[in-house]
């Protein structure tokens, strides 16, 4: 049997959208027998697999990072494929593995000023080079990587992002929700997720409360938080830091809509995820976000509060004037991102590479 590592150091940040690939990418992995590969997984020296909330990683063929591994590479033991799941990898394979670099955005170029971007730029065309194969979680991404990058003659292949969420999966009512409509959204606080866009726009709806999920232990969330106090808004914006899967999915399902006006995003699973509840979905139209909205989701023109809160009330009055039409068709388009898919795409490619050498 041919052996492939597959780089899944993100668990470490197991709440992020690398550390929720990353778990799903391994999990559906293992869903999908093989007879022709063996599969380890790179893991964080100081993991505990016992302590992985989901999946059923205590049966994984593991092996932890180390000094030696980050280091010196020339001493990694040969896999005929290496993957790395993120652009920027916890170690290098030995020369003689075939590598698979997973770029999954460039919103550095976005978020960092000009001394930050060039050494990132700097930095992922080090690892490009080093590749032998490229792949990506977007068309967006891959034209933006086509545009910064110089892939020396390598081509770069798209393959979406699975969705991991079961609508119908066990949920449970957080404690911090009452008996008020709600908006809902998640993400890790930074930047660019605009979160703060939102805020001004919950005056002109003063029956709902908005819920922002998602570890707000950062300056973005401070910067958030003391807006909040500022607008006076403490009693209608719910921080609620990081949320059980359980939680998670009741919130999708009770909420009146989502919310997302994110300004960079390689992929958005959340958007995704919100839409296998069948739920209206108002996002921004900056960089992946139309191509994985498609069809299915609202979009802001602009963060204007008025704007924004007109937009709003025309729109979810729509979805809820047809919302059983409506909510099969953005389920329908949810479908289309299954880990299913995803993981036997990754498969194909590792049965090309493996029989070209």
């Amino acid at each position: 049997m041919k052996e492939v590592l597959i780089d899944i150091y993100k668990i470490k940040s197991l709440y992020s959208g690398l550390g929720q690939y990353s778990i799903n990418y391994a999990n559906e992995l293992m869903r999908q027998p093989s007879e022709e590969f063996n599969f380890f997984f790179l893991i964080p020296e100081k993991l505990q697999l016992e302590k992985i909330e989901f999946g059923n990683l205590k049966n994984f063929n593991s092996t932890k990072l180390d000094l030696q591994k980050r280091y010196f590479p020339g001493f990694n033991k040969p896999y005929d494929i290496w993957h790395s799941i993120q652009q920027f990898p916890s170690c290098f394979p030995n020369k003689k593995s075939q590598f698979i670099l997973t770029i999954h955005d460039l919103n550095f170029l976005i978020e960092k000023n000009e001394v930050k971007k060039l050494k990132y730029l700097k930095k992922l065309q080090e690892n490009v080079d080093r590749a032998d194969y490229i792949t990506t979680i977007s068309d967006f991404t891959k034209k933006t990587i086509e545009s910064h990058i110089n892939l020396r003659g390598k081509t770069i292949r798209t393959i979406y992002n699975g969705i991991m969420i079961n609508p119908q999966g066990a949920s449970s009512k957080p404690g911090f929700v009452d008996d008020k409509k709600f908006f809902f959204s998640i993400g890790i606080f930074n930047k660019k997720k605009n979160f703060h866009a939102l805020l001004p726009i919950m005056k002109h709806f003063k029956d709902y409360k908005l819920i922002l999920a998602g570890d707000n232990d950062t300056s973005y969330g401070e910067q958030v938080q003391q807006q909040i106090r500022n607008m006076n808004l403490e009693g209608q914006v719910i921080l609620s830091g990081k949320i059980s899967e359980s939680e998670k999915i009741w919130l999708y399902s009770h909420c009146e809509a989502f919310l997302f006006p994110s300004l960079a995003e390689g992929f958005g699973m959340p958007v995704i995820e919100a839409m296998m509840f069948g739920k209206a979905v108002f996002i921004s139209k900056f960089t992946s976000l139309p191509e994985i909205g498609g069809d299915s989701a609202f979009y802001f023109d602009n963060f204007d509060e008025e704007y924004m809160s007109l937009f709003i009330q025309k729109e979810l009055s729509y979805y809820k004037d047809n919302q059983e039409i409506l909510s099969e068709q953005i389920r329908e388009h949810a479908k289309k991102f299954s880990w299913q898919t995803c993981i036997t795409q990754y498969l194909n490619l590792y049965h090309t590479i493996s029989h070209k050498y």
